[in-house]
Parts: structure tokens; C-alpha cells; sequence
């Protein structure tokens, strides 16, 4: 193709016919597959009925608008380059002036074009190297892509990554899918349990076949909506069991802890005595420290059914714990102090009394569950509430065994 054909065939504007046509150069393509290069004399016709054209190279024709399958019109850069193209002399300093101005116009594949032509003329021209993507490595121009492939990385999405990167995020993106897949088949299933009594038996069996961890999430919603049937969600618990995923083993110590069926509790509890204990036992023992007790002495329960002597220390340090409580004093026999809200030692809350002002006042508690987890780890070891007495036995118990160094002669 010839340079001063050049402009037409890289770099040309495409619209549709009968739109906002330039009245300037366009090239106009057939119906009949052959295409006319001019200036259009009536740009401002609409709805457009025919195409007054003043061809390149002389004369004027008519073209009805049938005829016309599209009109590609030509930017003032563009025009420009068309302009000064046969202009340009055939020299390093000629192409670099024309790839620079090009640069300036976003002309990037006439810029391109300008710059190789340079590395005809002189190989080792650094500029025009580096502009066309070149890069000088061990006494040889090569070009990045080449480079980055020669270590072993590839394009992907506009930009440079390793086969192992793709492949990450190529799977993460195919597990969204199967995630998202998942989620809507859960969802019609739990409505088919809940509401399509006929078809409560399809569900219950469509759930427990799932084997993908993709489903979890699905279950996982199931499982923390307390609103759904405990009989769906323990079936929903025993699935996750089943599939054994990390995030499945949080869920299983959340609902063991704060779910309001204890049917429901149990089944997790069971759950994690199968699988995830070694991950659920941190979990616990972080909520040994809730200032709320109720959750400190059901964290307790939890741990007497794992039976980790990991726990022992956390469990010692639990057996008495501090709470604060919002009182009031007043309203009642002189000494006396009415609950003002929260979990107090009975677990229960109270309410404000009719005369004394609210404050909050701290109180030891001594957590029977936690003394039962100690207990159920340790059979037959009982200091009861004494901290003391609890962290010298367990001192003694993770003491090294003093070799016997006598010789028997």
C-alpha cells in the first residue's frame, strides 16, 4: 500500500449513513461494495434522502441514500497528515519531525509507521527505539513484550502477569460464578421447603446432595437466618459439615453461641467436634473475654464439648470474671440495688426503679459453666473457683521431666 494511501486505511472514523456527516473529505461505502472518495456538498439534510458528493480528482455526483451503506469521515489530524504526507523527504530528520508532530496529534499508528521508517534508515536510532516500545538489553534492542514473554510472563487484561496470577484470578472469578450459581438454586429450594409443601421432598433431597464449596455461602445464609425452619437449617449445618470450609467453621461458633434454638446450637457444636475443632477453640476461648457473661458461659459449654487441653489456661483465667451493670438505688428497702439492664449475674435484666439515679457498678462473677469445661477436660481434677490453686497444677503438669542423671554402677 502506498504512503499516500496510508491515512485512509489505519486511521479513518467510522459512523453510520444519515448521521452528522462532515462537509468535509469522507469516503463513502456502497451497497454494491465499491466505495467513492469526495466531499459532501448537503451535510445538513435530514432525514437524509441522497448524497450530494464532490468527487477527489474532479466532477459532482448524486448517490440516493439506498445506495449508501456507510460514510467514513476523516478528522482535521487526519486531514492534516493527508496533507503532508507526500511532503514528508525520505530522511532520519524528515520522519522523526513528522513522528513527533504525529505524537502531538494522537496519531499513533502514522507516528509508528514514521518511527520504522527512521529504523530503516538508522538501526541503532535510539529515540525512535524506545518510542516504538524498545528496550536496550545486553548490547541488543529488543522490544518489551519480547522481553517479558522471555521471562515468562503474559498479557492479560492490558497488563503484564505471571501464568500463576492468571490462573489465581481466572479461578477465583470461576468460583464467583459457581458461588452466584449456587446461591440462586439454594434459593429456590428453600422456598420449594418452605412454601411448596409438594415439593419439600425434592428440596430436602437436592440440598443434602450438594458437594461443591461453592454452595456455601447459600447454606451459610440459610443457616444465620433464624426466620427460616430449624429442621432447614440444621440440614443446611449438616451439609457445611460435609464440605468442610473455613468460613463454615466461624458460622458453626457465631450460631453455637448467639442462635436461639438450641437445637440449633447443638448441631453446630456437633459439627465442630467432627471437623474444625483445632480452629474453633481460639474462637472460644476469645469469648471467654466477652464482657457479656451469658457468652462467656456459653463459650464455656462449647469448650467442655471440644475437650481441647488447649483451652485449660483461658478457661482458669475465666472462672471468675468481672461485669459492669447499670443500677439504680432506691425505690426499694434501704440496701438495695435493682437491676437497671443487661446481663446481670442471673443472666436475666431488670429495669430502672422509680426514684435514685442510674450508674454503673462492677461485679465478680463466679462462671459455674467454666468450672464444668474444666472439669470435663481434666476428670478428676476440681479446685474449684480457686485461680490460684488451678494455675499451679497446670504449671506443675507442663514442667519438663527431670531426667535421673545417677549412674548405677
Amino acid at each position: 500500500m502506498g504512503l499516500g494511501r496510508l491515512w485512509i486505511s489505519i486511521a479513518i472514523t467510522a459512523i453510520c449513513a444519515g448521521g452528522a456527516e462532515s462537509a468535509l473529505a469522507a469516503v463513502f461505502l456502497l451497497t454494491n461494495g465499491g466505495q467513492i472518495e469526495g466531499r459532501l456538498l448537503n451535510p445538513e439534510q435530514q432525514p437524509r434522502s441522497e448524497y450530494q458528493i464532490e468527487v477527489t480528482g474532479g466532477g459532482r455526483l448524486i448517490l440516493h441514500a439506498q445506495q449508501v451503506r456507510q460514510v467514513l469521515t476523516v478528522s482535521d489530524d487526519l486531514r492534516w497528515y493527508q496533507q503532508w504526507l507526500p511532503k514528508v523527504p525520505n530522511t532520519v530528520e524528515g520522519h522523526w519531525t513528522m513522528a513527533e508532530q504525529c505524537r502531538a496529534r494522537n496519531l499513533h499508528a502514522q507516528r509508528e509507521h514514521h518511527l520504522n521508517q527512521i529504523l530503516l534508515l538508522d538501526p541503532d536510532h535510539k529515540d525512535a527505539r524506545y518510542g516504538l516500545g524498545y528496550s536496550r538489553v545486553q548490547d541488543r534492542w529488543i522490544k518489551t513484550d519480547e522481553w517479558m514473554q522471555n521471562q515468562g510472563y503474559v498479557r492479560y487484561r492490558g497488563a503484564w502477569r505471571t501464568p500463576q496470577d492468571v490462573a489465581l484470578e481466572q479461578a477465583i472469578e470461576q468460583f464467583d460464578k459457581s458461588e452466584k450459581d449456587w446461591m440462586r438454586k439454594i434459593k429456590t429450594w428453600r422456598t420449594w421447603f418452605v412454601k411448596a409443601r409438594g415439593r419439600e421432598m425434592q428440596a430436602r433431597e437436592a440440598i443434602r446432595a450438594i458437594d461443591d464449596p461453592a454452595a456455601a455461602a447459600g447454606l451459610i445464609e440459610i443457616v444465620e437466618n433464624e426466620k427460616d425452619p430449624a429442621e432447614l437449617r440444621r440440614l443446611c449445618i449438616e451439609v457445611l459439615g460435609k464440605l468442610r470450609t473455613p468460613r463454615a467453621t466461624g458460622v458453626f461458633v457465631q450460631r453455637a453461641i448467639q442462635d436461639s434454638d438450641p437445637n440449633v446450637r447443638d448441631a453446630c457444636l456437633d459439627e465442630l467436634k467432627r471437623f474444625g475443632s483445632a480452629q474453633a477453640v481460639p474462637m472460644f476461648q476469645a469469648l471467654l473475654k466477652s464482657p457479656d457473661n451469658k457468652k462467656v458461659n456459653r463459650a464455656a459449654t462449647c469448650l467442655a464439648m471440644l475437650k481441647n487441653p488447649e483451652a485449660t489456661l483461658a478457661l482458669v483465667n475465666a472462672l471468675v470474671t468481672e461485669h459492669k451493670f447499670m443500677v439504680q438505688t432506691g425505690g426499694g428497702p434501704p440496701g438495695q440495688m435493682n437491676l437497671g439492664f443487661g446481663s446481670g449475674p442471673s443472666g436475666g435484666g431488670g429495669t430502672f426503679g422509680v426514684s435514685g439515679n442510674p450508674k454503673i457498678v462492677k461485679q465478680d462473677l463466679r462462671n459455674e459453666s467454666v468450672l464444668n469445661a474444666l472439669r470435663a477436660i481434666w476428670p478428676g481434677v476440681n479446685f474449684g473457683f480457686d485461680v490460684e490453686a488451678w494455675k499451679a497444677w497446670l504449671a506443675d503438669q507442663q514442667a519438663p521431666s527431670v531426667p535421673n542423671l545417677r549412674r548405677d554402677d
